[in-house]
């Protein structure tokens, strides 16, 4: 079987890190190489990581650790580990999420059977151990991504070389960078396949998740738009013509939003957050 490397980005999880590399020792697929970046945690972090490594790494489940001698952000140690993976795929996870422990296995199966790329599956929002949310990544995905879904950090099992040299994560978005990234995946790709069923969980906490503010603080429309446009005219030779096209209108999304941002600001600042809530509430209601 092909070795899966999986790549993890890591800062202050102490509480949450046994879980998520407990939830990779149970996968069914083997071997795995799992590369762990810790971004420079001040608690606890890698500490817990190396007793997990000296209890449980093997020559099927082979753990690294990297540390930062400095905070760089997850998109740096996630583009570290690509660098520096060997295998013929990559699986990117958040230090606190975890998978279903047939995951990768069936991913796998589908991309050797099917000489694929890329294969994605279905996701699922935890907390306190309870569904609240479940989201499937079916239907024309290119299409559903170009208007603004993001298919989750952890959903596809990407083939290396459809990556390595060929792709990065953009170290200067810090809001939401896996839609970034997945959109630009897919679009280079071209095409995927779909492996039903709810096998990538994301657990929302009350820890450290200042990115879900962050937006709010300081937008990174015009980052993101550069980003594509850059990203298309590399690209545009390799890209299938559906793809230039979807890529072309996840440009013009992201302006849409962009504008849309700017006059729900200027709402609340002339009217108030009152009378904003309201006319949101009147729209609501009307659709």
């Amino acid at each position: 079987m092909p070795i899966v490397s999986v790549i993890i980005p890591v800062f202050n999880r102490e509480k949450f890190i046994t879980n998520t590399l407990n939830s990779l020792k149970k996968q069914n697929h083997r071997p795995l190489e799992v590369i762990i970046v810790d971004d420079a945690s001040t608690d606890n972090t890698v500490s817990r990581i190396n007793t997990f490594i000296q209890n449980n790494s093997d020559k099927k489940f082979n753990l690294f650790l990297h540390s930062n001698k400095s905070n760089k952000g997850a998109c740096f140690c996630r583009n570290y580990g690509i660098s520096n993976s060997s295998g013929k795929y990559i699986q990117f996870l958040d230090s606190d999420d975890f998978l279903h422990a047939n995951k990768i296995k069936h991913q796998v199966q589908s991309l050797e059977s099917n000489n694929s790329k890329l294969a994605i599956s279905d996701y699922q929002y935890f907390k306190n151990n309870v569904v609240i949310k479940s989201c499937k990544n079916d239907g024309n995905l290119l299409k559903r991504i170009s208007l603004g879904w993001s298919v989750y950090t952890s959903s596809p099992l990407i083939n290396s070389n459809l990556i390595k040299g060929e792709l990065k994560w953009n170290e200067k978005i810090t809001f939401l960078q896996d839609k970034d990234f997945l959109f630009k995946v897919l679009m280079l790709s071209g095409e995927y396949t779909h492996v039903p069923g709810f096998t990538s969980y994301y657990v929302q906490h009350n820890d450290n998740q200042i990115s879900d503010l962050y937006i709010i603080k300081k937008p990174q429309f015009f980052t993101i738009i550069y980003s594509r446009l850059f990203f298309l005219f590399s690209n545009l030779f390799k890209m299938k013509f559906q793809c230039i096209f979807y890529t072309c209108v996840g440009i013009f999304e992201t302006v849409f939003e962009f504008i849309l941002y700017y006059i729900k600001k200027s709402i609340k600042t002339f009217f108030g957050k009152k009378i904003f809530n309201q006319i949101k509430n009147i729209l609501r209601n009307n659709n």
